[in-house]
Order: C-alpha cells, then sequence, then structure tokens
C-alpha cells in the first residue's frame, strides 16, 4: 500500500483538446490560432507506491498568426464548478492562473482548486482533515485509476485589441495512478519527394507531404479490452495562398487503415510559405514540427 499521502498540497491535473473561433478552412491562418498545446510531461503520473507529489507540468502553445507577429499566451486552471467548454472567464475569475504556463502543486490556490476537483469527482472529502486529502481513500483510488480530468484555459493575443488578435480556448490533461504514464510523441520530420522538405516548391502544382515521428512514439498501453498502440493523427496548417488537401491525417496501427500523408496545391505565383504539423496520440500526447519553404524561383 502507499503511504498515505494527506495533502494541503494536493495534487489533480488533467488533459485536453484546444478550442477556438469558426474558420474558413481549419488548416488556414488567417488570424491568431493556437495550433497545439503541448503538456511536459502529457499527464499528471501519481505512482501507484509513491509517496510524494509528481513535478509540476509546464503547458507551451503553438500560437501563430499570417504575418509571424509575436504572441502571448495565458494560461489558467479552471474551476471545477463551471463548464470549460462554455464562455467562462478561465483565465480569469473563473480559474487559477498559472503564471509562465506552469501549474505547480507548491501553490496554494493550486491546491485549494484541485481539492475542490476530486471532492465534486468522489463526492466525498476524500479522507482528509482540514483541506486535505487521502489518496488511499477507496474512492479517490477507484477515480486514480480511471484518471480525473482537469481543465486549462489559455488565451492567446497580438495586443492589438482585435476579434482576430484573440483566441481563447481549453487543454484537457488527466491526474492518474500508473507505473507506466504516457509521453508525448516526436515530430521529426517532414519529406517531400522522399527527402527532407526544403523547397522550393513548383509552381501550380499538388505536392505531397509525408511526416515522420521519432521511435518510440507509438506507445502500446493497456486497456479493459488489452493492449493497444496509440494510432497517432496529424492536422496541417499552411500560410500564403496555397491549398491543403487533407486537414488531418492518421496512421495506420494494429489492423486499423490509415495514411498520414496529406497533398498541398499550391499557389500560381511566388511566395514563402510556412508550414506547420501537430501529431496527437489520443491520450493528451502532443508535438508538432514547422516549415518555412519557398514556391516558385
Amino acid at each position: 500500500m502507499r503511504t498515505p499521502v494527506l495533502l494541503s498540497v494536493i495534487v489533480l491535473l488533467g488533459s485536453s483538446a484546444c478550442s477556438g473561433p469558426d474558420f474558413d478552412a481549419q488548416s488556414e491562418i488567417r488570424s491568431v490560432r493556437v495550433l497545439g498545446i503541448k503538456a511536459e510531461p502529457p499527464e499528471l503520473v501519481l505512482e501507484p507506491n509513491a509517496s510524494t507529489l509528481p513535478p509540476p507540468v509546464t503547458f507551451t502553445a503553438l500560437a501563430v498568426t499570417p504575418d509571424a507577429r509575436p504572441v502571448t499566451v495565458t494560461y489558467a486552471l479552471c474551476r471545477p464548478d463551471v463548464n470549460p467548454y462554455g464562455d467562462v472567464a478561465c483565465p480569469g475569475d473563473s480559474g487559477v492562473a498559472l503564471p509562465g504556463g506552469v501549474l505547480s502543486l507548491s501553490d496554494p490556490a493550486v491546491q485549494a482548486l484541485l481539492i475542490a476537483a476530486f471532492q465534486a469527482a468522489t463526492g466525498s472529502t476524500g479522507g482528509g482533515q482540514g483541506g486535505s486529502f487521502d489518496f488511499n481513500d477507496p474512492a479517490v483510488q477507484q477515480v486514480l485509476q480511471t484518471g480525473l480530468p482537469l481543465f486549462v484555459g489559455y488565451e492567446a493575443t497580438d495586443g492589438s485589441g482585435t476579434p482576430e488578435g484573440v483566441e481563447r480556448g481549453v487543454r484537457r490533461i488527466t491526474l492518474r495512478s500508473t507505473d507506466t504514464p504516457n509521453q508525448n510523441p516526436v515530430m521529426q520530420d517532414v519529406l517531400w519527394n522522399d527527402a527532407p522538405l526544403s523547397g522550393p516548391l513548383p509552381l501550380d502544382a499538388e505536392v505531397t507531404f509525408t511526416p515522420v515521428l521519432g521511435a518510440g512514439s507509438e506507445e502500446t498501453y493497456s486497456t479493459a479490452d488489452g493492449l493497444r498502440t496509440e494510432q497517432v493523427f496529424y492536422s496541417w496548417f499552411a500560410t500564403g495562398e496555397g491549398e491543403v488537401g487533407s486537414f488531418r491525417s492518421l496512421e495506420p496501427v494494429d489492423g486499423k487503415p490509415g495514411d498520414p500523408t496529406t497533398t498541398y496545391t499550391t499557389a500560381k505565383t511566388p511566395e514563402r510559405i510556412t508550414v506547420w504539423v501537430v501529431a496527437r496520440d489520443g491520450r493528451g500526447g502532443t508535438d508538432w514540427t514547422t516549415r518555412t519553404v519557398d514556391v516558385g524561383p
């Protein structure tokens, strides 16, 4: 049995997906966009026999604009009594600010919010006293086995004060008990014609891009139905006047069909474009890579 961890510093985290405004095309960059948020580590893990708390989680956003102007991103851990996907002030009054995008269990305000989130999930005080929490409590253990989702709201802004200059959304992250924590996938490269994408690309032509994952990016994990392998999927984005053929693509795995590639139809006139590809493993893991290339001579 784990040594009791009674906390007034408590542990809790979740994982989540981003949200944003409506777009003419999801792959186009016409305003401030957050294309992905990476959590490192990708989940908050309480080791089954550990008597210490997990380290802080750091959030990093892939926040972009059409003209590469700087974007500032702020984060907050959302309160458990609000709908994180609704129009709530998180960051703001409905959350606890996370300076530098770091979720640290040493922050008393974070501790209090996490305790409240666990109490809401278990319907109990968790066996603790005076604002603490006992992770050996059976109700807590049951929640930890499946994972407790928490929600981190973000706001990205270029400082212009315009609707196009701001995006707000939410990222979920999970707290669970396991000795095999998930890891972020690694985006190693993007290929064109079986070589690293460097350009120049031909004018007014359809080209094919292929993502390359680093070794070990597709992890095997246990489920109620047995072992499964992550099916990594990709989101593709580009600036310029060209057009991404498939916004989403995915790897084939365990007999499931998939095609990780996408096509891109280049513009008829020369330009310089930036291409982003974001990889997600479906379990909170995220990574991305960026390429800036010329189209035409």
